[in-house]
């Protein structure tokens, strides 16, 4: 009877001691992230029959825990996403799972992460690490959450980063009741890889970026798949379908943000082969902000870039203006136009957001496509967006405040 209750007494113990471990970390844990939710109004209905309204609803939370020596921390950052008519932007991803060791002069990383590279506004030429969410944005610029191991070392002639990224994740794309979405049906489910390892395939990536007072310097290289699919014609139940192929690649890149008291000047530029004949494409141009434009507390800020790509003949230039009003709610204005002088499309679009109080956002988007007049050969980017002019709402609570 004593042993029993010994191993019982025992038990209990180790039960209130990991409870006890439990509340301490979880004391210790910081809550962040945010719930919000859009509204995408059309003006004409799709060119493909899709409604005019579409709306969703997107929770993210971020759970964040840092060792009181300040050198172990660990975050996850799941994101869902469910959308009121296409059922491929319903979205349950994983942004960040991750494990980061700081020592003196180096950085361990594992886990799920996001890692931007890049210095421009229009196109990230060398932002290759992860995955692009298209059905998030059409513009590219939200992306999924990419399993890595990064050893980020800190030396006096830069900053090296060493990574091996384990398995692939697929771009994803409107469904046919989406809007903003490609002119055929993508069978996502039959992807087909170059590599026979097929989307286990381990990728690896290296980057030395230094700074030299104004001056920013990035070189990097990149081997694997491709984030960005070629798309083949198939037949599948009678049915003409475009299955993603996803070639492997080697890509060399390079970023230059160069700053003269209110300009800067900006260029990606990167080189690249396996998809087909090896090619160069580069963004380059300058961003210049007027401080305190009529004496008042307002920022204007000049955009102007230009796009350059040896797979296609036309090379867009992008002009663009914000308005920072550096006032308590983070009030700002961006517009700006992308003309394509080959194709004769343009691009027109404005985005402002505005929080409201300590705890919420409104945002606001309009874009407006036109497919250009020129009658030529030239393929045109925007001709399926025709009829996808739009202006979205989204109103965003900030969670842990």
């Amino acid at each position: 009877m004593i042993s029993y209750l010994l191993r019982r007494g025992s038990r209990v113990v180790r039960i209130i001691l990991f409870i006890s471990f439990c509340n301490a970390v979880l004391a210790e844990v910081e809550i962040y992230g945010e719930a919000s939710y859009e509204n995408r109004y059309f003006v004409e209905e799709g060119l493909f029959g899709q409604d005019k309204s579409h709306s969703s609803f997107t929770l993210s939370p971020e759970f964040y825990f840092e060792s009181e020596d300040q050198k172990t921390s660990f975050t996850f950052k799941p994101k869902i996403r469910r959308d009121s008519v296409d059922n491929e932007r319903n979205l349950f991803d994983i942004q960040d799972f991750s494990l980061v060791k700081v020592q003196d002069s180096y950085e361990t990383r594992i886990g799920i992460r996001r890692d931007f590279w890049g210095v421009t506004e229009t196109v990230h030429r060398v932002d290759i690490i992860n995955q692009t969410d298209q059905v998030e944005s059409f513009d590219g610029e939200d992306k999924l959450g990419q399993p890595m191991i990064n050893l980020s070392l800190e030396r006096e002639w830069g900053t090296l980063d060493l990574y091996v990224l384990i398995g692939f994740r697929e771009r994803t794309f409107a469904g046919e009741k989406g809007r903003l979405r490609l002119p055929f049906p993508i069978d996502r489910n039959s992807a087909q890889y170059e590599s026979s390892a097929e989307n286990l395939r381990t990728d690896f990536a290296i980057r030395w970026s230094q700074y030299y007072q104004d001056l920013e310097l990035a070189l990097s290289h990149f081997s694997g798949t491709s984030r960005e699919p070629e798309f083949k014609a198939a037949l599948k139940n009678n049915t003409n379908l475009i299955i993603p192929y996803y070639e492997v690649i080697d890509q060399t890149g390079l970023e230059v943000l160069y700053i003269v008291g209110g300009l800067a000047f900006k260029l990606e530029a990167i080189s690249r082969s396996g998809q087909g004949d090896r090619f160069s494409a580069a963004t380059a141009g300058f961003e210049y902000t007027q401080v305190g434009i009529l004496s008042s507390s307002l920022d204007l800020g000049w955009l102007f870039e230009f796009n350059h790509d040896d797979r296609y003949k036309d090379s867009p230039i992008a002009l663009g203006a914000r308005l920072t009003f550096n006032d308590l709610y983070d009030s700002q204005i961006l517009s700006g136009i992308i003309r394509n002088e080959e194709t004769g499309e343009t691009n027109v679009f404005v985005e402002a957001s505005r929080r409201v109080r300590n705890c919420c956002r409104l945002s606001f988007e309009s874009v407006y496509f036109n497919e250009g007049t020129n009658s030529n050969s030239v393929q045109k980017t925007f001709e399926y967006l025709k009829q996808d002019d739009f202006a979205r709402f989204e109103f965003i609570y900030y969670l842990g405040n």
